[in-house]
């Protein structure tokens, strides 16, 4: 009978959330991270002075990135989509070298079928394209910030399930005995894992994608290509991809640096990102996925790619998660079986 009871308390919850899964995804990786913190302030203050500190904590550190990301990026996109539009009117080769090179493959071009007008219609169709993507990524930008109901409901359901989550931390904790009639200690076991495997990807790949991100904006900026914090941003972004990662943006830079003749800034660029913002992802990505997870790097990017491709961004997350926990579930069973 109390095992019914719990699946149904348990249910009950799983419904009422289910058109928010990625929202309660989350919420529920961020208590389990922070619930330590949540139990010093426990010890310290009073239950109601400990909800509202972790409470007000957790809307300050969510809320204060996007308004900080939001206010930095929004009008350098801006200013980039106006520099994507102007490249299929504009004189966007300069350098003497460049333009030699082009007009024999410009030549080629034309004898191929369907690009008779060589060079520029594949530039202009390129510049197109790229304005078409950025144009979609703003709009979504801007469907977000437009849909103020939508967005403030997603972050208020996100620190309200994080804070109960948390609170009744407890309570979760008996309801997960009595439905999977496992031990205490096997639960704790399990929570464990889950938390290092959450930290280890909360610093092994969004911390390290935004230290990525800011070195190649550093970079940006030196080599004064336009819009710096934008790029950054981008970068920071496709970090986490397995092996193209921040050259997605970069290296396209570093071609547009050298078709405008800035040949010096394209070279000290390329080395600046081949070898010290790849050099931040080969160095620490590795070293604190495996810290959190105890799998091999092959793994651990396996399981961030098959997350990426099942659920989407948030796969970064789930991906190794649920690759810990597979593998906590093969030392349990090895546990029980010398038992």
């Amino acid at each position: 009978m109390t095992r019914v009871l719990a699946c149904l308390a348990i249910g009950a919850w799983v419904f009422l959330l289910w058109p928010f899964p990625i929202t309660t995804f989350m919420a529920m990786c961020m208590a389990c991270v922070t619930y330590p913190a949540y139990r010093k302030l426990h010890r310290k203050m009073s239950p109601s002075w400990a909800m509202t500190t972790y409470t007000v904590g957790l809307a300050a550190i969510t809320i204060l990135p996007i308004a900080t990301v939001v206010s930095l990026v929004t009008p350098q996109a801006v200013a980039g989509l106006k520099i994507l539009d102007g490249l299929r009117d504009s004189g966007w080769i300069h350098s003497p070298e460049a333009q030699a090179w082009f007009a024999s493959v410009d030549a080629w071009l034309k004898n191929l079928p369907g690009l008779e007008g060589g060079l520029d219609q594949l530039a202009s169709t390129a510049a197109g394209l790229a304005g078409t993507a950025a144009r979609t990524v703003l709009a979504g930008g801007v469907g977000i910030a437009g849909g103020a109901f939508q967005a403030v409901l997603v972050l208020f359901l996100f620190v309200m399930i994080t804070m109960m989550c948390v609170t009744r931390a407890d309570l979760i904790h008996e309801f997960a005995c009595r439905l999977t009639q496992w031990p205490a200690e096997v639960i704790n076991r399990f929570v464990s894992t889950i938390r290092k495997a959450i930290f280890g990807v909360l610093v092994g790949v969004v911390f390290v994608a935004l230290i990525q991100g800011f070195l190649c904006g550093v970079g940006f900026a030196i080599a004064e290509v336009p819009q710096p914090a934008f790029w950054g941003l981008i970068a920071a972004f496709v970090a986490p991809i397995p092996f193209v990662g921040t050259a997605l943006v970069w290296l396209p830079v570093c071609i547009w640096l050298w078709l405008t003749g800035s040949t010096v800034a394209c070279i000290g660029l390329a080395l600046w990102c081949a070898l010290v913002v790849a050099g931040v992802d080969n160095l620490l990505r590795p070293f604190f996925l495996k810290t959190g997870i105890d799998a091999s790097v092959v793994t651990l990017i396996l399981s961030i790619l098959c997350g990426l491709a099942a659920f989407g961004p948030v796969g970064v997350f789930a991906g190794p998660v649920l690759v810990a926990v597979a593998i906590q579930a093969g030392n349990e069973s090895t546990l029980s079986r010398r038992h």
